[in-house]
Parts: C-alpha cells; sequence; structure tokens
C-alpha cells in the first residue's frame, strides 16, 4: 500500500503522529507498505507583528475568561474576520505542494492529521487525479472554533474514512457529509513515552512534585488548580504548558512546556498526575491519557465514560469530576502511597499491554482502508463544486495549537 502521510513536526514529540511507525511498517515490511511524508511545518512563515499582538491577547482571554461562550465567540471573530491563524503558512504554496507531491508519489491513501491548512479543492484534485482513499485523522473537535478551520469542516464530504478521536462528534461528522466514520483513540510513543530510570538527582529533584499537570491553560481549567491550592497551601504543584503563566494566581507554579525526556521526567517524577479534558473540544479522553501511565505516572483522570472504559475506577486510575473533588482525592492519594503505588503500576500495565500504541492506531485506520485499497473502483469523488479550483480559495479559521 502506497501512503501519502500528512502532519507536522513544529509541535515538537510526539508530533508528527504516525511516522515512527511507518518507519516501522516499511522496515518489517519491504515492499508492502511506502510513505511519504509531508510537514506542514515547512511552510511555516514569520507571524506578523498584529499577529503576534492577537495571539497574545486570545492567550489572555483564554486562561482569564471564565465563560466559554464570550472565548468562543472570540475564536470565531478573529478567524472570520481578522483571518487570524496561531501559526500562519504559505497557504497556496503548501497546498500546491501537496498536490504536486500525491501525482508524483500515485498514493493509494492519503492520510491527513487533521489537515487545517490544506483546501477542499487539494483533497478533490488528489482524489480526482490519484483515485486515492482519503483518511483523515481528527485529533480535535472539527466543529470547535479554536482547534479547528473552515477548511477542515468543509472538507469533511471528501473523506473516505473519518477517524474521530470524540465519540461525540462522530455523529455530525457523518451528517456534515462523511459516510465512514470511526472511532480511533489516542496511543503512545513506546520510544518516546516509557518510564525512565536514568534521570540524575539533579533532574529527579527539578521535576519532583506533588501534583503535575501538562497541558496549556483555559479558562475552564483554572478553577481545578485555583480550587487544589486552596485546599492544600503547601502542595507542591508543577504546571507544563502555555498560558498559565498569565494567570496572576498560577503563575508562580507555572514550569515551562516539556517535551521528549522532560516530558517523560515531569510526569514520572509527580506523585500524582492530573489529566483534564477539552469540554469545548468534546473530549472523551485526550493525548494524556495514554501517554501518562505510559511514562509511569499515577493518573488523577477526570471522570468521563470512555476514562471509566480504559482504566478501571480504584484498581489502575482514580477519577474525579469537580475542583472540589480533586483536591480531596489529590489529598486522599498523597497520603496513601502505598495504594497510589499499586494503581499506577496496574495503570501502566493496562496501557502498555493493551494495543495502545500508535502503531496499533495506525493498524487500525489501513485495516479499515484496506477494502477499498484493494478495489479498482475506489468510489465518488465528491462534491463538483471543488473542481477547477485548487488554488483558489485562502484560508479560514485557526489552528491548533498542539498542546491538549
Amino acid at each position: 500500500m502506497r501512503i501519502l502521510l500528512f502532519d507536522t513536526s513544529i509541535n515538537g514529540s510526539p508530533w508528527p503522529l504516525f511516522v515512527p511507525e511507518f518507519e516501522a511498517l516499511t522496515r518489517s515490511n519491504p515492499g508492502q507498505y511506502l510513505y511519504r511524508f509531508v510537514d506542514e511545518a515547512a511552510f511555516l512563515e514569520p507571524p506578523s507583528i498584529a499577529n503576534r499582538a492577537l495571539t497574545r491577547s486570545l492567550n489572555w482571554l483564554t486562561i482569564n475568561v471564565a465563560q466559554r461562550r464570550t472565548r468562543m465567540l472570540a475564536y470565531e471573530a478573529a478567524a472570520r474576520f481578522l483571518r487570524y491563524r496561531r501559526h500562519p503558512v504559505r497557504y497556496s504554496d503548501l497546498n500546491r505542494h501537496l498536490l504536486q507531491e500525491a501525482r508524483t508519489f500515485a498514493p493509494q491513501a492519503v492520510l491527513i492529521v487533521m489537515g487545517f491548512h490544506i483546501s477542499p479543492e487539494t483533497l478533490y484534485a488528489i482524489k480526482r487525479e490519484t483515485g486515492a482513499v482519503l483518511i483523515n485523522y481528527a485529533t480535535d473537535d472539527p466543529f470547535n472554533a479554536r482547534t479547528s478551520s473552515r477548511n477542515v469542516r468543509e472538507a469533511i464530504p471528501l473523506y473516505d474514512v473519518y477517524a474521530c478521536t470524540k465519540r461525540a462528534a462522530m455523529d455530525d461528522v457523518a451528517k456534515a457529509g462523511c459516510a465512514n466514520v470511526q472511532y480511533v483513540k489516542f496511543g503512545y510513543h513506546p520510544s518516546v513515552h516509557f518510564v525512565d530510570t536514568q534521570a540524575t538527582a539533579e533532574e529527579r529533584n527539578r521535576f519532583a512534585a506533588d501534583v503535575a499537570f501538562v497541558g496549556e491553560g483555559d479558562g475552564d481549567r483554572l478553577p481545578f488548580f485555583k480550587t487544589l491550592i486552596k485546599a492544600i497551601p503547601d502542595l507542591k504543584l508543577a504546571l507544563y504548558g502555555g498560558l498559565w503563566d498569565l494567570n496572576p494566581t498560577l503563575r508562580r507554579f507555572h514550569r515551562g512546556t516539556v517535551r521528549g525526556r522532560d516530558f517523560r521526567l515531569a510526569l514520572g517524577n509527580a506523585k500524582i498526575a492530573v489529566n483534564l479534558v477539552r469540554v469545548q473540544n468534546r473530549d472523551d479522553h485526550v493525548m494524556r491519557s495514554f501517554e501518562g501511565p505510559a511514562c509511569g505516572a499515577f493518573m488523577l483522570n477526570e471522570r468521563t465514560e470512555e476514562h471509566l472504559r480504559l482504566f478501571a475506577e480504584g484498581r489502575e486510575a482514580a477519577y474525579f469530576e469537580s475542583p472540589e473533588e480533586l483536591a480531596e482525592k489529590a489529598n486522599y492519594y498523597l497520603s496513601h502511597d502505598r495504594e497510589r503505588e499499586e494503581l499506577r503500576k496496574a495503570g501502566w500495565k493496562k496501557t502498555t499491554t493493551g494495543g495502545n500504541t500508535y502503531r496499533d492506531r495506525l493498524m487500525q485506520i489501513l485495516l479499515t482502508v484496506q477494502p477499498a485499497v484493494s478495489r479498482t473502483d475506489i468510489g465518488r469523488v465528491g462534491p463538483d463544486r471543488y473542481a477547477g479550483r485548487t488554488d483558489s480559495v485562502g484560508p479560514h479559521g485557526a489552528d491548533s495549537s498542539g498542546e491538549k
């Protein structure tokens, strides 16, 4: 199978999500799988002064404004009227390059990871000229104004398979025109997410924490940690990720951004790793749901139906629903070391033996499209309204920061 992969390396590890998996597949199955990777990061352009100023304003609003509707209206206005992009790209160049790569590589399948900056016209042209099966792996809710774009939503009918990481978005994707909507969870990279036993004494001290959270701050997450530090005044709290430094109450707990080894050490050296979902993104689990336990963290997860399906409460993970319950559970497990350690080990075992790697997710996707790839008649091309307009449409909407 010849597969053209589109993703970005701009966000750092674990992105791009499937490149290591494709490398391993081509080594272990020579001749059976061939792939080519198109990296969106190659088309980034420096943000303008106006773009940087708007980013700062939206960041402040994201972390300090509690009303979700107000934040959503601000994101929508910035995208619609100001054509705001957090990561500006050379839009036309990117789309022309992707189409040219498809023409020269002649893929049987094209796997797009979200695809904020890919125009529907480009996808239509790829499908018309190559007959490739189009697959989208949607790491965000395509209907979330902050993390998606008009391009993403308008392109939904063109995809043969839409792999959603949120069950709640699946019906809306189907209504938008995709006939084959699949639920494909997040995963972890064994080469990145593992228990790191080589930490030095200095590193263990630097990353030591009672409670750690890795992820971007926002107004929905603020009450959890404000309540936590009020309930446990001497708590050693570590907040990793963007925007926490913009809130005066939580700024002192901000420890910057962590990737790769620092990510492993941040989670592995905390007594408790808090895991929050985004209601605005209709999350039922997140990337950290697997990455955390794979790194050996004790997980205190926000309670969702999917989380409860993944990890048994009180045996493989602990759960909370409200800021008050988070504080109660954190206080309990900080004083119950043995119980915390038992759950930590069980969560690690469940994650690492349960078929939760990104290779497992990739094989799930490829097995789904294999029958279509094997047929000479791939199926419908998509709405004719896209024909002949490959380079005519400019960018729409906002894109994701890559932090969950």
